[in-house]
């Protein structure tokens, strides 16, 4: 049997919602086993929720406390499973406890590791011991997994242990049967004449949200953002909420969330350098202003913008408001459509790359007939 294993709620989960909706395409026997962290979600077919409530970017003791017992919970819905299990453990949270019930386990079970983040780069202003405690756990999730995704082939480089003939890449890419959600709806629109800057995603504090929220407070340009999580990007929104050049929609489904972008001018994906992991960012924002036909504002210096000025439809800036004022003074209409045809043009070498991976390497590992694969070579 096959079981996903994600750390959050998985209705607003891209990347692991296209695996199960393959595996429920395929017929195929799996559980869930997820985390609806606040206690709002909508409960999916075949899962299993954590039920230790707990908020998002949260630190702390706290944080230490409900990630422990978030792991137990895995553990003991594991070993109340039967069968041998070929289990998808997305990202480190899921992994980490799938290793140790591999190595505890006398099953013949499966550990695909899909890294999603490659978390202990991400912990750059925590204590030493924090940092060490989540390297150990990526050491031995590393070790223990028969087989990693990975997002983009740059991020090989990124783990410090030999992965060699055990990894596959699967970008983050859009993957719909049909594009019609991506109608024009003018409720998105603004009207004067200024250029609309789009972010649709998660809040954290080294996304450089303040400055792109405080370009739209300086009336620079319209913005459109969708999205959840740090308390205090959240409370600069709601304190705004009847500026004329804000319009913020709170957490949004994946679907509502490009459209929202399609019905924008440009899309914005800053990353701080400050962050090690945002040197390797998985460039969700890179395949989806492709998917809608929009150009990119991102981070100089970072694979985002070496892919996106490389294909010519981004544009790459420093990590300051002055930067992105100058970007947008000097933007034309022109321009902005020329990049914009460009992203659409490109998009149809990557609109089936999803369904090809699903259909080969997925498959072979995790669906019964490729039971014998491991590598999923």
């Amino acid at each position: 049997m096959i079981v996903i294993i994600r750390c959050n709620d998985i209705i607003s989960d891209s990347r692991t919602k296209k695996y199960i909706d393959f595996l429920q395409a395929k017929g195929a026997e799996y559980r869930i086993i997820a985390w609806d962290r606040l206690g709002q979600a909508q409960h999916l077919p075949g899962a299993v929720y954590c039920p230790v409530r707990s908020k998002y970017n949260q630190g702390g003791v706290g944080a230490i406390k409900d990630r422990l017992r978030w792991m137990w919970f895995i553990l003991q819905t594991l070993f109340g499973m039967k069968d041998n299990l070929r289990i998808h453990a997305c990202d480190l949270d899921a992994a980490f406890p799938a290793a140790v019930y591999k190595l505890l386990s006398r099953r013949k079970n499966f550990l695909l590791f899909d890294v999603f983040d490659w978390i202990s780069d991400t912990l750059y202003d925590q204590g030493r011991i924090v940092a060490m405690a989540f390297a150990f756990m990526e050491r031995v999730s590393t070790r223990m997994a028969d087989h990693i995704i990975i997002c983009e082939p740059e991020r090989v480089k990124q783990i410090p242990y030999s992965i060699e003939g055990r990894y596959s890449v699967l970008q983050n890419i859009p993957s719909f049967a049909s594009a019609d959600f991506l109608y024009r709806d003018d409720s998105y629109r603004f009207g004067n004449g200024l250029l609309t800057l789009v972010y649709v995603g998660g809040f954290t504090a080294d996304r450089c949200l303040d400055m792109l929220i405080d370009g739209a407070l300086q009336g620079l340009y319209n913005l459109n953002i969708a999205g959840y999580g740090n308390k205090d990007i959240l409370a600069k929104l709601e304190a705004n909420a009847k500026n004329e050049h804000i319009r913020y929609y709170g957490k949004v489904a994946y679907t509502d969330g490009l459209r929202i972008m399609s019905n924008s001018d440009i899309v914005y994906a800053m990353y701080s350098k400050k962050n090690p992991n945002h040197l390797y960012a998985a460039p969700n924002k890179y395949y989806e202003a492709m998917f809608v036909g929009r150009p990119l504002i991102t981070t100089q210096g970072i694979i985002v913008a070496e892919k996106a000025e490389a294909n010519g439809f981004g544009y790459a800036i420093d990590e300051t408001l002055s930067s992105l004022a100058d970007l947008v003074a000097r933007l034309t209409p022109d321009d902005v459509q020329q990049k914009a045809a460009q992203a659409a043009a490109l998009w149809p070498q990557y609109s089936h790359a999803t369904e090809r991976y699903l259909m080969g390497t997925y498959s072979r590992m995790m669906l019964p007939q490729g039971a014998d694969s491991a590598t999923g070579k």
